[in-house]
């Protein structure tokens, strides 16, 4: 797989070829064209593959969700799309053979696709034949960033975002960024809050990007590490109304220690996998930890054939409608499950934990002092 992805989870499930153009509010609009628009973008390129190769654009909007914008197939081994967009846009220029292998009965083995992440901006874009993307001022400084992680950008790496940031106040990318980092409470100091919001003050090219990462900034701070636990209503499995603030308080009344919070769904293969994980964490530190095991299934039905087919023994909860709304408000759950949150003795929280291996590790350096 060539190119450099960011913020693109969505792109791997796509399915059939992207034959239908879906617009979207912010998007004006995208045409298959070799002639530029005056005030919009013309992204084109000559590529080496073969021509009736499909190519598509993918562009995210403000909950970093990817829609198709423009779709078309290489002629002479080129493409050029013109269009619009209202600020600047992560986006995905894809390829694929499917159509091609189709029709000539070649073997699956032969379907390839291509993900290369830019930068979409209202300039005039070049994909070279190398798969690389230039144009714009946006687009060197996603390069920039690019060339600072190795991972390709698929990992968040505070570090490197901070780092970028810092030598790219004014950009539309720390912009993107610091959104990113902001997401899923309880994963930043305060400290590193108030670095982000004193550090981007200013970003002429996209006014509308600042003012959502302000928003996002002042939910941060109530979710920082260390603050204290931001409720959610639930119900229990008799249907009961029940408070995750009153839960935990509980858990520690009974037995005084960390509280391991797992958010989970039917419907998450990865909150299933890591189950047998949890359990094992529960076990080995039976003495000092409690675990309680928060559902965001919207339907109840699914929430209970699960918990028959994969028994934990542990308290189970669901997020009522608004309890799911909050904890995407409240929490910033971006993304959605799995995710943990470690609960100190005191009843604030460490950390939100990327999954059971850092849970084993923060316990086992916590009590071993």
């Amino acid at each position: 797989m060539n190119g450099k992805h960011l913020f693109i989870a969505t792109t791997r499930n796509i399915v059939a070829s992207m034959h239908g153009i879906l617009l979207f509010a912010l998007l004006v609009t995208c045409n298959l064209t070799a002639r530029a628009q005056h005030d919009g973008f013309h992204i084109h390129g000559r590529l080496l593959l073969p021509d009736g190769t499909v190519v598509g654009l993918l562009v995210n909007n403000d909950t970093a969700q990817s829609k198709e914008m423009c779709s078309g197939v290489l002629r002479n081994h080129t493409f050029s799309f013109t269009g619009k967009v209202d600020r600047p846009r992560m986006a995905t220029f894809i390829t694929n053979n499917l159509d091609l292998v189709a029709k000539n009965h070649w073997p699956d083995d032969s379907i390839h696709w291509n993900y290369i992440s830019l930068y979409l901006t209202n300039d005039d874009i070049l994909i070279t034949p190398e798969l690389k993307v230039k144009g714009g001022q946006v687009q060197d400084d996603y390069n920039d960033l690019l060339s600072m992680d190795d991972s390709g950008g698929e990992v968040v790496r505070p570090d490197i975002f901070f780092n970028f940031i810092d030598h790219h106040p004014h950009s539309p990318v720390s912009v993107e960024l610091a959104r990113r980092l902001l997401e899923r409470g309880y994963n930043l100091t305060a400290e590193q809050v108030d670095h982000l919001d004193s550090t981007i003050v200013s970003v002429p090219d996209d006014t509308t990007g600042l003012r959502l990462m302000r928003l996002q900034i002042a939910q941060a701070r109530k979710t920082v590490k260390g603050a204290l636990l931001q409720d959610l209503e639930l119900v229990t499995t008799n249907g009961q109304k029940a408070s995750l603030t009153h839960i935990v308080a509980d858990a520690q009344r009974h037995k005084p220690g960390y509280v391991l919070v797992d958010f989970w769904a039917s419907w998450c293969g990865i909150c299933l996998a890591a189950m047998p994980d949890i359990k094992a964490l529960a076990e080995k530190y039976n003495s000092n930890l409690t675990v309680v095991a928060i559902s965001i299934d919207t339907k109840e039905e699914a929430w209970h054939n699960s918990m028959k087919k994969h028994h934990e023994p542990w308290a189970q909860y669901r997020t009522t409608q608004q309890g799911y709304k909050d904890l995407f408000t409240k929490y910033q759950v971006g993304n959605g499950v799995p995710y943990y949150l470690l609960i100190r003795p005191d009843g604030k929280v460490l950390s939100a934990m990327s999954g059971p291996e850092q849970v084993k590790e923060t316990l086992d350096s916590l009590l071993a002092k």
